[in-house]
């Protein structure tokens, strides 16, 4: 055979393969159209999109978000939500959130959302979700720098700081941070009074709850000690929100588990002496007062832990005052005490601060 005659032959065998290739993918893509018409029969266009983005996320284990996503308004269901997610990340699991049907999304429970997406991200677990089709709670999620940092390589490592257009910021860090407190404190009286003011009650606070994640932390959890913190600045309000989070044991397994060289050791026998309490929320009313500290050690608390911030909202340093932890929800300004069916595992807390709180001129 010539060398031309070979080339020719060569020339046909490679144009059929080519021919058959294209046939094999017209097959296929033919198929693919037959199946998709199927599966999205009956389907509105607004629901067919929606289920092609979905298809996306095949392997992922889809968790439905509550309608109304807020700790404050909701901790069953938002705690149910956050044990759900718990589990999959324990096994490692892609999770895909649905948004859609959320018609509220509260400030408060942005803070849990990005502790969420810290964890899966720090270990390379896949974490996504879509947006809900209210256009208010589309935006606060926006806001949030949610989907901004969603797809961002966070590092498994003790410090975090989120910022999304100076309306919302969420840190995460292992220690206390007093120079941190002081400069959120210096934006949010920025925002409320226009001027740096000092809000001692409120930095009080914060130091309060950055040192109790350590006392409340697991001994066995892996990131047990991390803590986060998100500050929302409503401008048109004039208000800005705190939202503390920790994943520890929470307050009342933290009692439950000192052990001999603790001053708390046998705290019940010696609080049973002087009170009569039936649960954990009226366990907490008598932390908050300071009868447990008193009744333990015999001296009256100095403005620390829950009682100290207890007694900053009592003089008027912040509003709207909301502790969830273990199996008690309490909205201290309404004086509402709640035991949860769902426990949550950590602790957190929620405040506002507007212009008529207590405040003082100068810096923090």
């Amino acid at each position: 055979m010539s060398d031309n005659n070979f080339l020719v032959k060569n020339n046909k065998q490679i144009q059929l393969n080519r021919a058959n290739k294209r046939f094999q993918r017209r097959l296929t893509s033919n198929a693919k159209r037959k199946r998709r018409r199927k599966e999205e029969l009956g389907l509105s266009r607004v629901e067919k999109l929606r289920f092609r983005h979905y298809k996306k996320f095949r392997g992922f284990k889809k968790v439905k978000a509550p309608v109304n996503f807020s700790l404050v308004e909701e901790p069953e269901e938002m705690i149910k939500f956050a044990k759900n997610i718990k589990k999959l990340y324990r096994k490692k699991k892609k999770v895909f959130v649905i948004f859609k049907d959320t018609e509220h999304i509260g400030y408060d429970a942005l803070v849990l959302l990005l502790s969420i997406l810290i964890r899966f991200r720090s270990k390379r677990i896949k974490f996504d979700g879509d947006f809900p089709t209210n256009p208010e709670a589309k935006k606060i999620l926006l806001d949030s720098g949610f989907f901004e940092y969603l797809y961002k390589n966070i590092k498994e490592e003790d410090r975090y700081s989120f910022i999304k257009g100076g309306t919302i910021a969420t840190h995460a860090y292992k220690k206390v941070d007093p120079k941190l407190t002081s400069e959120i404190i210096s934006d949010a009286s920025r925002t409320i009074w226009k001027k740096n003011k000092r809000c001692q009650g409120v930095q009080r606070s914060l130091i309060e709850l950055m040192h109790n994640t350590n006392n409340h932390a697991a001994y066995d959890k892996e990131g047990d000690k991390l803590w986060f913190l998100s500050v929302q600045h409503r401008k048109k309000e004039g208000i800005v929100s705190f939202s503390f989070l920790d994943f520890g044991v929470g307050i009342f397994e933290s009692l439950n588990n000192k052990g001999k060289d603790s001053k708390w050791y046998n705290w019940e026998r010696s609080l049973a002496k002087l009170f009569t309490y039936e649960n954990n929320k009226e366990l907490l009313k008598l932390i908050l007062n300071g009868e447990l500290h008193r009744t333990v050690t015999g001296k009256a608390y100095r403005g620390k832990g829950l009682p100290g911030i207890y007694g900053a909202f009592k003089r008027n340093h912040f509003n709207k005052l909301h502790i969830i932890s273990n199996d008690v929800y309490a909205d201290i300004e309404n004086n509402k005490f709640l035991s949860l069916k769902n426990a949550f595992s950590g602790t957190f807390v929620y405040w506002e601060i507007s212009s008529n709180n207590f405040n003082t001129d100068g810096f923090n």
